[in-house]
């Protein structure tokens, strides 16, 4: 449901945070959820701006019971600096918003409502920076993982990481007390573990939007650093990909057992050789048909 546009972007609140809304209204906490909406919307604007600066377009926020989502257009294109200087940002207006209300309460001391802004800042921080999907700790950690191993194996690494937390979070507040909530916690996981495997659903295509990204950076910018990887002659081209780091050409130099070098793969050889052979073609067979 759309509250209002701020600066060319929709402001929306999810079906299920409606309810949630009313229910709190009814129980006499309309001042809390107010102040947990409007922290939850401050924060994905601080991730809108931030993206905007890098020339992304911000069609939309929507806010859900778990937390806010900030709808990027083309956001699947975005460097490994950039992602992170985007994600920062958000858990930045909750330390900041906590710094300035601990200013003030120490003005007035007394006063229930900031104590439960300073509170629910706290929680978003500390939430946010934890490293799993969809988070922003989980996505920062990904783009810095990804500078030395690549998006697809850091996404991939992140993605199992969520699992392993998220498994045994559940397990923990069951075993320590079967609550509401227990099933509160349960929903989150849920929403967690669904995030995450998007994610790696989705790192294949990130992988070829990089990699059409970069073929254009390389006509603008006319130049870019290069990642010289060295390669037997039989491992397939597949396994090659698994080394294609963000922001950099790729050049392979493939030798035999032995050391010898028998020749050179750019990435552009590399690509074309996908499309034209598949992903089982050997390093080998590639320099061989890129010679005829």
């Amino acid at each position: 449901m759309k509250i209002l546009r701020l600066r060319n972007i929709n402001i929306k609140i999810n079906i299920f945070m409606v309810v949630i809304f009313i229910l709190f209204f009814l129980f006499g906490y309309t001042a809390e959820v107010f102040i947990v909406v409007l922290t939850v919307l401050i924060h994905e604007l601080f991730h809108s701006f931030a993206a905007k600066k890098f020339g992304f377009s911000v069609d939309e926020i929507e806010i859900f019971p778990f937390g806010g989502i900030a709808k990027f257009e083309y956001l699947n294109t975005v460097s490994p600096i950039e992602e992170i200087f985007i994600c920062v940002m958000g858990p930045l207006s909750n330390f900041l918003i906590m710094i300035i209300f601990m200013g003030i309460k120490s003005i007035y001391n007394d006063f229930y409502l900031i104590d439960y802004i300073i509170k629910i800042n706290k929680l978003m921080l500390l939430i946010n920076i934890l490293p799993i999907f969809p988070l922003d700790g989980g996505k920062i950690i990904r783009a810095i993982l990804s500078l030395f191993i690549g998006y697809k194996s850091s996404t991939v690494k992140l993605t199992y990481i969520t699992y392993i937390l998220c498994i045994f979070m559940m397990f923990y507040d069951i075993l320590y007390e079967v609550t509401y909530n227990s099933i509160y916690t349960g929903l989150i996981v849920v929403f967690i573990l669904t995030a995450a495997k998007k994610e790696k659903e989705m790192a294949a295509f990130v992988f070829i939007k990089s990699i059409t990204r970069k073929a254009n950076d390389i006509n603008k910018k006319k130049k870019m650093k290069v990642h010289l990887l060295v390669c037997l002659r039989n491992i397939r081209v597949k396994e090659a990909l698994e080394c294609f780091l963000p922001n950099k050409y790729h050049i392979f130099i493939v030798i035999k057992s032995n050391g010898e070098t028998i020749g050179t793969i750019t990435e552009g050889q590399l690509i074309e050789g996908i499309l034209n052979y598949g992903l089982d073609i050997t390093m080998e067979e590639l320099l061989i048909e890129s010679k005829k």
